[in-house]
């Protein structure tokens, strides 16, 4: 009759627990991973980074249907938004909508649209990104003027036949602004970064 050595025994009872527990300590690991990357990324989504896909001909030529954008959203929690500075924003009358427009007048701007231009305090804005024959129309005849508040800034699509912006809506409140495009990532040979038109550096009539 073959004996069986009882220390042999139970390593090989032991083996199979050794080896679940193994297994759950590996399975709760991985667990946890992925608990960190989707808390991680939540936190990068809602604070600092979102992704935009551009949809309609509102902002060319400066972007077009399918556009792939990276905005953010960290720098409005140090500075307020600048002149030129292309953002996302939530409509007023359409609060669950993302609009994505550029920034012509800030707080305290006095805004007027005459003869097919735009006069910020009495200043006529050249805006390089526009279409060389397109003019800024307003629905008014005797055109369009208005004084931003203080939290309030006004804004337009870079293609002004075809832009929903404040000229229909009106001011945006700064809190509706969502975000500031950082840089355009499709397509892949349209890859660029964006910065606020300088418009200091455009000579003024």
């Amino acid at each position: 009759m073959q004996e069986i050595d009882e220390d042999k025994r139970e390593e090989e009872i032991e083996e199979p627990k050794k080896n679940f527990v193994n297994f759950l300590v590996s399975f709760f690991d991985f667990i946890k991973t992925i608990a960190v990357i989707v808390i991680l990324a939540f936190v990068i989504r809602v604070f600092i980074i979102q992704p935009f896909i551009v949809e309609g001909e509102s902002m060319e030529p400066t972007f077009k249907t399918k556009d792939y954008l990276i905005t953010e959203k960290v720098s409005y929690r140090f500075r307020p938004p600048q002149r030129g500075e292309v953002v996302i924003f939530n409509p007023p009358d359409r609060s669950t909508e993302n609009y994505i427009k550029r920034i012509i007048g800030l707080p305290g701007d006095q805004i007027e649209i005459k003869e097919g231009n735009i006069y910020v305090n009495k200043e006529k804005l050249i805006e390089p990104y526009l279409n060389s024959i397109d003019k800024t129309l307003v629905s008014q005849k005797e055109g369009y003027t208005t004084v931003l508040k203080d939290d309030e800034y006004f804004v337009m699509g870079d293609n002004r036949s075809h832009s929903r912006d404040s000229r229909e809506i009106g001011s945006i409140p700064k809190q509706n602004v969502v975000s500031k495009v950082w840089f355009r990532l499709l397509p892949l040979d349209q890859i660029s970064t964006f910065a606020a038109t300088d418009y200091r550096s455009v000579p003024q009539n």
